[in-house]
């Protein structure tokens, strides 16, 4: 399952999900102002603290709403 690291606040990462949303792609989201949990993560798969990042299930890694990546992941 693709994981989405994001905030209800961040613009880029409400734009990710509805483009997710557009292609029928399944995603977990994880809201990194949830928790401390959830921020550490983020810092842990992408070794920054900018949002969104999308994680695959392959183990690569999008940072940012990179729309030219996404589709070549998900193809």
């Amino acid at each position: 399952m693709i994981k989405v690291f994001s905030s209800d606040s961040c613009g880029y990462c409400t734009k990710l999900k509805a483009y997710l949303d557009s292609r029928r792609v399944k995603y977990d989201v994880i809201d990194v102002t949830e928790s401390r949990e959830n921020y550490d993560k983020l810092i842990g798969v992408s070794g920054q603290t900018g949002i969104p990042v999308t994680v695959f299930d392959s183990g690569e890694v999008v940072i940012g709403f990179d729309k030219p990546q996404i589709d070549r992941l998900l193809s």
